[in-house]
């Protein structure tokens, strides 16, 4: 049986119909995807400082051993150079880890102590002889 002129025409108008929509819908995801390469960029397009940026890494207490100096928290992650500073003394604690893990100077470092800044600097190089036959003692 042939198909009346109206149901034709329905067709054709169906026809036409779906034809515009879905080219409608290609055009729309296009212009998303445009919209898109605009505002993202690419993780292989990122470099290594600003990926490294992006992600969090958690620390845990026992990962490292941390150290008050006058009000600043140092960590040492280091379980050997940890246990070599736990035997210094206070005073020496302090200035060894102002100095390397602050980034004090000795002038700095002997405002804060309340000592000479050559003082600091003969604790300091002191400091580091001790620590230095610690590790050589293993």
């Amino acid at each position: 049986m042939k198909p009346s002129s109206f149901e034709n025409a329905i067709r054709l108008q169906f026809d036409c119909l779906a034809r515009k929509v879905i080219g409608r819908t290609v055009k729309n995801y296009d212009r998303e995807l445009g919209r898109r390469a605009r505002r993202e960029t690419p993780f292989c397009e990122l470099s290594e400082m600003e990926l490294n940026h992006m992600g969090i890494m958690d620390e845990y207490s026992v990962e490292f051993t941390s150290f008050d100096v006058f009000g600043s928290e140092v960590r040492i992650y280091d379980q050997r150079l940890c246990e070599a500073i736990k035997e210094l003394s206070e005073r020496r604690r302090n200035i060894l880890l102002m100095s390397y893990f602050l980034e004090m100077t000795d002038a700095e470092i002997a405002e804060v102590v309340g000592m000479e800044r050559f003082s600091v600097c003969r604790n300091r190089l002191h400091t580091l002889k001790l620590i230095r036959d610690m590790y050589e003692e293993d």
